[in-house]
C-alpha cells in the first residue's frame, strides 16, 4: 500500500504536490511530483534547495509568508495566486498542510497546488457576455438603420411640440393628442429618471441615447432605443429632437441569441464539468450532457427539478444560504457538497456559481459549474489522517492527543467528568534495540501499541508520544481504582509471550498514573508532570510495575 500511495502522489495525481522540510526558519524542497516537473519545468536536482534558491525574490518572499503562517498556526492554510509560463497566465489554489514530528513541532509542510485557471476563465467569459448585454442595443444599431424612426420635436423642458407618422405608429397616439404633453408621461415609471437625465444632458449640448420603455395607447410596453439631439438654428438651441426606434422584437431576438451563444460557449469550453442554469424560482432550466458521464443521469431528468434535487439532506441548508447570498450581493460563490449519483452513491462536488442579471439589474438565472472532487476529498482526508497519527503504530500522535485532552478538560470543567493519564514506556527498550536491531525494535513498539489499545476501553485513547513513550487518556474516571484496573489489564497483556522473527523476548512496562483531583489550575502539563513523577517512582521501584501519583501533604 505504501508503494501504491507513492505512485498516486508521484504520477497519478494531476495536482502539483510539494513536500518541504522546515529547517532553521527556512523551507527546503524534499519531494515534487511529476505534475510539478511538467508544468514548471522543474527537475529532481532541485531537491534540497530552499524556496529562496529557486524562486525570484518577490515570489519567494510571498511563498515564505504563506508557509510561515502554517508553522505559526500549526493549521492548514489555503490561498490563491497567479503564475506565468510561456507568456500565459495561470491561476492556482494551494492547500498547505502541516506535518508534525514526535515533539509536536511542524517539521514538514505538504503543498497541494490545484490549477483553477479553467474555472476562472469560464466565469470571466460568462461575466463578459453578461456585461455586454447592456451595450447590445448599440452593437445592433445597424440592424435598424433602414427602418423608419419615430421622431418627436421637444422644447427644452421635454414637452412635445410635433412628431412624425412613425411616432404615431409606435405610441398609438395621434400627434394632435400629444401636443403640449411631457414626453415623460409616455415613459414607463422605472425609466422616467433615465429620460430626465438624457434631456438634461442634451440641453447642455451632449448627444446621448439609452434604452427606454414606453407605454402605448393600449397600455402595452414598447422597448425602444431612444436618442435626444439638441436642435440648433443659427447656433442657438431652440429645442430637442427625440428619436425612438422600436426594438421590442429585436431585443427579444438578441436576448435569445445571447442566451444560445452563452450556453454553447460554456458547454464547448467546460464539457468535462456539470453546467447548470437555475432560474429565479430555483428550478433547473438547463443542464449539460456531461451529467450522464459524471452522475449517470440523462440531462433531461433534471429539467424543471428544484436545484436541491439529489443533494444530500445535511448539505441543503448551507447550499440554499450561499445561493441566496450570491443573488443578494451579485458576487460569485464556491461551495462543496454531496449529491447522489445514478448508482445511489453520494459523491463530493465543488460548485462555482455566478448570478446573471438583466439590463435593469434584475436577477434572471444562476450559472453553476460543478466538478466531482470525491478523489480530492479522499486524498485530503488521508493527509489529515497522516497529520494526526503516528506512522509506525498508526496510533494517534501528540497533536491528536492534545486536541482530545482539550476536549476532556472541557468536559471536566463543565460536567465534572474527571479524566486520568497513564504515562508508560518499555523497560530497557534500548537494550532490545541494541541486541536485536531496529527492525525488531520497531516491531516491538508496534505490538506494544496494539496490546495497549486492546486493553483499554472503547472511549479511551492511547497515543504514541515518541520513541517507546506512550500516553493513555482515560475519560469518565469515577475513582483512581478505575485507572488502576486498566493499568493491571495492560500489565497482564504485556506479560503475555513475545516472539518476534523467531526470537523470544522479555518485554515489560513501567507506568505512572495521575488522576484529576481538582478543577483549580487544571492543565495538561500539570497532569502530565504528575504522571511523569509516578512513572519515575515505578522505575525506581524496579520497573515492571505501576505507581499512582499521590498529592503531597499540605503544610499548615
Amino acid at each position: 500500500m505504501e508503494n501504491f500511495y507513492k505512485e498516486v502522489l508521484m504520477n497519478v495525481m494531476k495536482d502539483m504536490i510539494f513536500i518541504l522540510k522546515v529547517e532553521n526558519d527556512d523551507f527546503l524542497f524534499q519531494f515534487i511530483n511529476t505534475a510539478v516537473m511538467e508544468r514548471l519545468d522543474w527537475f529532481n536536482g532541485m531537491i534540497g534547495s530552499s524556496i529562496m534558491d529557486i524562486e525570484p525574490a518577490e515570489k519567494a518572499e510571498f511563498l515564505y509568508k504563506q508557509y510561515k503562517k502554517v508553522v505559526m498556526s500549526q493549521k492548514s492554510y489555503t490561498y490563491e495566486d497567479i503564475y506565468e509560463k510561456n507568456g500565459n497566465k495561470y491561476y492556482a489554489e494551494t492547500i498547505l498542510s502541516p506535518y508534525f514530528d514526535d515533539n509536536g513541532k511542524v517539521d514538514h509542510i505538504i503543498a497541494v497546488v490545484r490549477d483553477i485557471t479553467h474555472e476562472k476563465n469560464a466565469l470571466s467569459d460568462a461575466m463578459k457576455m453578461v456585461n455586454s448585454l447592456a451595450e447590445s442595443s448599440e452593437r445592433y444599431h445597424s440592424l435598424f438603420f433602414h427602418n423608419t424612426d419615430g421622431i418627436f420635436i421637444l422644447n427644452k423642458m421635454g414637452y412635445i411640440t410635433d412628431g412624425n407618422e412613425a411616432s404615431e405608429q409606435i405610441t398609438g397616439y395621434k400627434i394632435k393628442e400629444l401636443f403640449g404633453k411631457s414626453l415623460n408621461e409616455l415613459v414607463d415609471p422605472e425609466d422616467k429618471d433615465n429620460l430626465d437625465t438624457l434631456i438634461n444632458e442634451a440641453v447642455k449640448g451632449t448627444n446621448n441615447s439609452g434604452n427606454l420603455t414606453f407605454k402605448n395607447k393600449n397600455g402595452e410596453q414598447v422597448s425602444t432605443l431612444f436618442k435626444i439631439i439638441p436642435l440648433f438654428i443659427e447656433e442657438k438651441m431652440i429645442g430637442l429632437y427625440g428619436i425612438l426606434k422600436d426594438v421590442t422584437e429585436q431585443l427579444q431576438s438578441i436576448n435569445k441569441l445571447e442566451e444560445s451563444e452563452k450556453r454553447f460557449r460554456i458547454i464547448a469550453e467546460n464539457a468535462q464539468d456539470l453546467i447548470t442554469l437555475i432560474n429565479k424560482d430555483g428550478e433547473i432550466m438547463y443542464v449539460s450532457p456531461s451529467y450522464k458521464n459524471i452522475l449517470g443521469y440523462y440531462h433531461q431528468e433534471y429539467l424543471k427539478k428544484n436545484f436541491l434535487h439529489n443533494v444530500h439532506l445535511d448539505d441543503q441548508e448551507g447550499l440554499i444560504e450561499i445561493v441566496q447570498n450570491s443573488i443578494n450581493s451579485g458576487e460569485p460563490f464556491t461551495i462543496q457538497f454531496r449529491q447522489k449519483n445514478a448508482e445511489g452513491n453520494m459523491i463530493w462536488c465543488e460548485s462555482i456559481g455566478n448570478p446573471v442579471f438583466n439590463h435593469k439589474n434584475s436577477f434572471q438565472y444562476m450559472v453553476v459549474l460543478t466538478r466531482d472532487i470525491t478523489l480530492r476529498r479522499e486524498y485530503e482526508s488521508k493527509l489529515k489522517y497522516f497529520a494526526y497519527h503516528d506512522t509506525l503504530t498508526d496510533l494517534p500522535n501528540r497533536l491528536f492527543f492534545k486536541e482530545q485532552f482539550a476536549f476532556a478538560k472541557e468536559q471536566f470543567l463543565t460536567n465534572n467528568i474527571a479524566p486520568a493519564l497513564i504515562l508508560l514506556d518499555i523497560d530497557h527498550f534500548k537494550l532490545i534495540n541494541d541486541t536485536y536491531g531496529h527492525d525488531i525494535g520497531d516491531a516491538v513498539i508496534q505490538e506494544f501499541g496494539s496490546r495497549i489499545k486492546a486493553s483499554i476501553r472503547d472511549h479511551d485513547m492511547v497515543a504514541r508520544l515518541g520513541g517507546d513513550e506512550f500516553v493513555i487518556l482515560l475519560s469518565n474516571i469515577q475513582s483512581s481504582n478505575n485507572a488502576v484496573e486498566i493499568a493491571e489489564r495492560i500489565q497482564h497483556t504485556i506479560h503475555q509471550p513475545w516472539v518476534m522473527n523467531g526470537h523470544t523476548l522479555t518485554v515489560t512496562t513501567s507506568m505512572g498514573i495521575a488522576t484529576a483531583s481538582s478543577q483549580l489550575n487544571f492543565t495538561e502539563s500539570d497532569l502530565m508532570k504528575k504522571a511523569d513523577i509516578a512513572l519515575y517512582e515505578a522505575k525506581e521501584s524496579g520497573r515492571n510495575c505501576y505507581k499512582l501519583y499521590k498529592n503531597p501533604p499540605t503544610t499548615l
